[in-house]
């Protein structure tokens, strides 16, 4: 946009301001970063004796937060759900009747996936104690 030479100084100023507030406000939009991105995203796959569970995880672009796709052994439908990044976890809250409470992190490329199991009040308020049970299963990516 080009500012006549004729208009007052007066309404060039605000007009400046404004121009480079909106800007401002622009670059400061934040998404997850590419480290976490890269370290997180792709399928991953944990083999037992009698199955192999299966999870996928994509990035939207210029959000804040993950798709987590549990495909688990191909039995059940799928379920996806948006996890959060909280410091180097990704995290799902536990919601009542859906899905237990889950963080994952990765640790020498691995992905760590821990779930406890939410137990919820009459009043649907979660309950939570000390001796919680938590599962925690490895999975190694066979997909980027």
């Amino acid at each position: 946009m080009m500012i006549s030479k004729y208009t007052h100084p007066a309404i060039k100023q605000p007009f400046l301001v404004l121009l480079l507030g909106t800007q401002f406000c622009f670059a400061q939009t934040k998404g997850i970063p590419d480290t976490i991105k890269s370290a997180f995203e792709g399928t991953w796959q944990s083999k037992e004796k009698h199955y192999t569970n299966t999870v996928k995880i994509y990035f939207e672009p210029k959000k804040d937060y993950a798709l987590f796709t549990d495909i688990g052994t191909g039995v059940a439908p799928t379920k996806t759900f948006k996890v959060q990044l909280k410091g180097n976890l990704l995290v799902l809250p536990a919601v009542r009747n859906q899905n237990d409470c889950i963080e994952m992190e990765i640790i020498k490329g691995r992905l760590y996936l821990r779930s406890k199991t939410a137990r919820w009040d009459e009043k649907g308020n979660i309950i939570s104690s000390n001796k919680d049970h938590r599962e925690q299963r490895v999975f190694k990516r066979v997909k980027k």
